[in-house]
């Protein structure tokens, strides 16, 4: 399945990179480069933040020290901290990755301190809501003492159906539905509303940061009652120091 979702991306990145290489964005010409770079970006930071919980969990279990990080931690500590230093680490290499840009091309993004502001209360949204993603999956993880691996299957979905490569403009049926159930889709539409335009569409920037929100409180609710119930059936069932 991963492979078939990678040949489906490298086929589509190529085909509409060579069908129209300056897709227009809200009305507004972008060069495919400029779309790409963003979208590619925001997936290889949100990536991090989507795997970095559970994949610590199965890490710590794996090595038979999680029973003494959840002495030192509770739960939610142990998720942001982790959280936020593979996700300052991911944004290294982006950064360095757009001054390389900026070096060999020249100047492509214009962005303004309103505009780095928005950018980083988006960010903050969709870390929040990603971590409770895989908080969720984290919370299977020290129940079944084992990785379910549909961390992987959800990074490939939203490496093909959040609009990283193409505007899901182009999307129909069942795979817009799909791309509209993922929370990348609404990070990144509204980073390239904001970054690829001159002018703020701010219903557009208000109800897609909304849906965030709200995404993030159910799903972290959510992830916060499965952690407790896991830890809660580790220790009855002597599981704590299984390895």
């Amino acid at each position: 399945m991963t492979l078939f979702l990678n040949l489906i991306t490298i086929v589509m990145y190529f085909y509409f990179g060579k069908l129209n290489p300056d897709i227009t964005v809200f009305g507004i010409p972008s060069t495919y480069l400029e779309f790409c770079f963003l979208g590619l970006s925001l997936q290889m930071i949100m990536g991090t933040s989507l795997a970095t919980v559970n994949g610590g969990i199965y890490s710590e279990i794996l090595s038979g020290t999680w029973s003494y990080l959840l002495y030192q931690f509770n739960f939610v500590e142990y998720s942001i901290g982790s959280t936020l230093a593979g996700v300052f680490l991911s944004s290294l290499s982006v950064f360095a990755a757009l001054f390389l840009a900026y070096f060999l091309m020249g100047s492509f993004y214009v962005i303004s301190i309103q505009k780095v502001m928005l950018v980083i209360i988006l960010f903050l949204l969709l870390i929040v809501a990603h971590m409770s993603i895989s908080m969720i999956f984290a919370s299977f993880t020290i129940y079944y003492q084992k990785d379910s691996g549909l961390i992987s299957l959800i990074y490939q979905l939203m490496k093909t159906f959040t609009g990283i490569v193409f505007p899901i403009s182009l999307l129909k049926g069942f795979p817009l539905v799909l791309s509209r159930a993922l929370p990348l889709t609404y990070g990144l539409e509204t980073l390239h509303s904001i970054v690829l335009t001159d002018h703020y569409n701010w219903q557009l920037i208000a109800t897609n940061c909304s849906i965030l929100v709200i995404a993030s409180l159910i799903i972290g609710t959510i992830a916060m009652f499965l952690a407790s119930k896991s830890i809660k059936h580790s220790k009855k069932h002597n599981k704590v120091d299984w390895y």
